[in-house]
């Protein structure tokens, strides 16, 4: 699956490297991964003045950030049923 990352230039990035570094980190950052995803493009769109990162996700990575977030999730509040007699305030 490919994903795309904006990235605003300003006067720090004077190289291609530096855009190229920057969207490996925030790729990694964005994915929850130790690993680079593959920076598949990477295109100044000179009309909005941004450059755009275009990275491949793997199925597996997609599994693994779903399955992440599933567990970050705050449980539901219990629910005690009518005979429970813990539902009841003393």
């Amino acid at each position: 699956m490919l994903k795309a990352l904006v990235i605003t230039p300003n006067e720090k990035i004077t190289e291609f490297g530096s855009l190229l570094a920057i969207a490996r980190s925030e790729t990694r950052k964005r994915e929850h991964s130790e690993q680079n995803p593959p920076i598949r493009a990477l295109v100044f769109v000179a009309d909005v003045r941004v450059y755009v990162a275009v990275y491949e996700v793997s199925e597996s990575s997609l599994k693994n950030i779903q399955q992440k977030k599933s567990e970050l999730k705050e449980p539901e509040e219990h629910k005690f049923s009518d005979d429970d007699p813990r539902g009841e305030e003393a």
